[in-house]
């Protein structure tokens, strides 16, 4: 079935690339290139500013974590920067439900140590620099979008039970009108005493303290320990796999990069041309497979610091993705029973892609939790908490997430490059939770099986299939054969809008494979993002 795809952001360029779920990240990103900086200065840059325009989504109060291409030295790495249970939590106390509102269920923001450390450590320009546009989008306002004022109406009940979050976002109790500019001072000031004190001053310095004073009076668990113990971000090896000759790299436990693997290499036994999510049987397959890979996943939770220890990675095997394949061939018009329950993975994320004119790349995937975190703001610092202690299991001991005094949160990042004849061709990256692996396989699969270009191949129709069996979807924009297949297949389904919001958003960039070529950049349609590169001419020059 023919589908309208609407315009996406995309752009070429020769000088670098980046795209992101905001505009005024985007640009802090490309600032950063045509000052001289690198894909990691434009990366931190960017993600910093995310928090302040896309603020339902991320900010300085989550954590962040990255996929990094240094090119010069032929590396990758995933950049491990979970945020931290607090230390007062006694695990014979621990709640029967996962804590899911105000400050209590915030664990110690970790998104400023990691990009504080990837800055450090891999970038070029300074860290004023790399604060500046944070600051001046700050004082400048940010525009209040549909997406944004929907957000706002939708967790109304609890925003406004906070008065940090009603000065800047609400009027007379309600969320403030769509084209409204919001201006965030008490955030500009917070990035200003970074860029004058270092990253370092969020946890040990007058803002540790600041927000160590604030948890102390408002029932937070948070304490000094906490902050001084700086939730430094781990190195730790990508995930290695092909799909039909394209290599690609993705991020290892806690994250679910795993899953994206898992999920083509079961793709990749099937002919290409069976895969097409627009027919009957490509959606059946596709929806299969990602049940199947999720509830593996599901089942065979891994803690990140054993993972690479283990023998049996079965998940990420070929030879099981065989025996998967088998299953699904005698299985189409069956559904599954399954019985494990996991911790909840709802939340709310961002990702972006920056890539720079020296072949060098980042993605970032980022996240509070859910929308707007806690649904509390740090006191006079302008962020919004993160609610990252649902982010764990309650029940069972032995599991690797299990919540416990410092331990990390299960996560379902899952940002990608591919490699095509040993060079580094697209990175890819999306918010959406569960939905985040299901979303790139749908974007890879229609780019190398059905050759489409990277802007139709995201934003073409989407749907995703959970482990235990419910399947959300572009109703309209699937033919009605599609929708039926999938229902007498035993899923059930949800309908969802043209574009939804709730199946991803993938910033996306094609890289050159000669100099002669551009990079691309694609900014996913369902969201409010921009995708934006600088000229080679541009390229050490303020713009």
């Amino acid at each position: 079935m023919k589908q309208q795809i609407p315009a996406s952001s995309t752009m070429e360029a020769s000088g670098g690339m980046v795209s992101t779920a905001s505009r005024q990240a985007t640009n802090a990103g490309v600032e950063m290139l045509a000052k001289g900086g690198n894909a990691i200065d434009a990366a931190v840059a960017s993600a910093f500013c995310l928090g302040v325009s896309e603020p339902q989504a991320s900010g300085i109060g989550g954590q962040s974590m990255a996929l990094v291409y240094l090119k010069e030295e032929n590396r990758i790495f995933a950049l491990d920067g979970s945020s931290r249970a607090p230390f007062e939590l006694s695990p014979a106390e621990n709640p029967e439900r996962p804590i899911m509102l105000g400050l209590e269920s915030s664990t110690v923001p970790s998104t400023v140590a990691a990009l504080g450390y990837l800055h450090e450590t891999y970038g070029k320009l300074p860290l004023h620099d790399i604060l500046e546009p944070s600051v001046r989008a700050c004082r400048e306002g940010i525009e209040i979008t549909p997406l944004i004022h929907r957000m706002l109406v939708k967790e109304k009940e609890h925003l406004i039970k906070d008065p940090s979050i009603t000065k800047n976002f609400f009027h007379e109790k309600e969320p403030v009108d769509i084209g409204t500019y919001v201006y965030q001072p008490e955030l500009a000031r917070t990035f200003q005493r970074m860029a004058k004190h270092g990253w370092r001053d969020f946890y040990t310095g007058d803002i540790g303290k600041a927000i160590v004073e604030d948890m102390q009076k408002r029932g937070g668990l948070i304490t000094e320990i906490d902050m001084n113990q700086i939730p430094i971000p781990v190195e730790r090896e990508t995930l290695h796999s092909t799909y039909r000759g394209y290599e690609l790299y993705t991020y290892p436990p806690p994250g679910a990069g795993r899953v994206l693997v898992q999920i083509l290499a079961i793709l990749e036994g099937f002919p290409p041309d069976n895969l097409d999510t627009d027919e009957a049987i490509g959606a059946i397959i596709s929806a299969l497979a990602f049940r199947f890979a999720l509830n593996y996943r599901e089942r065979t939770p891994m803690h990140p610091d054993h993972y690479l220890q283990f023998v049996n990675q079965m998940l990420i095997d070929k030879g099981y993705a065989k025996e998967t394949v088998k299953r699904i061939n005698d299985i189409y018009k069956l559904a599954l029973q399954d019985t494990f329950l996991p911790p909840p993975t709802s939340g709310e994320t961002t990702h972006l892609s920056a890539a720079d004119s020296d072949g060098n790349a980042v993605g970032i995937t980022q996240s509070i939790e859910l929308v707007f975190g806690s649904k509390t703001m740090a006191k006079d610092l302008g962020f919004f908490y993160n609610n990252y202690m649902s982010a764990f299991n309650y029940s069972d001991t032995s599991h690797p997430y299990y919540l416990l005094p410092g331990g990390r949160p299960w996560s379902s990042v899952a940002p990608v490059l591919l490699f095509e004849n040993g060079k580094a061709r697209y990175l890819l990256g999306s918010p959406g939770s569960a939905r985040i692996s299901t979303t790139l396989a749908q974007v890879i699969t229609r780019l190398i099986d059905k050759g489409e270009p990277l802007d139709d191949a995201i934003a073409s129709p989407r749907f995703h299939a959970s482990h235990t069996g419910s399947l959300m979807i572009e109703h309209n924009r699937f033919s009605e054969e599609v929708n039926e297949a999938l229902r007498l297949a035993g899923f059930k389904i949800t309908k969802r809008g043209d574009y939804s919001f709730y199946l991803g958003c993938v910033q996306g960039i094609q890289l050159p494979k000669n100099k002669r070529e551009r990079f691309f950049g694609v900014a996913d349609p369902r969201r409010d993002g921009t995708a934006r590169g600088p000229e080679l001419n541009e390229l050490g020059v303020d713009i």
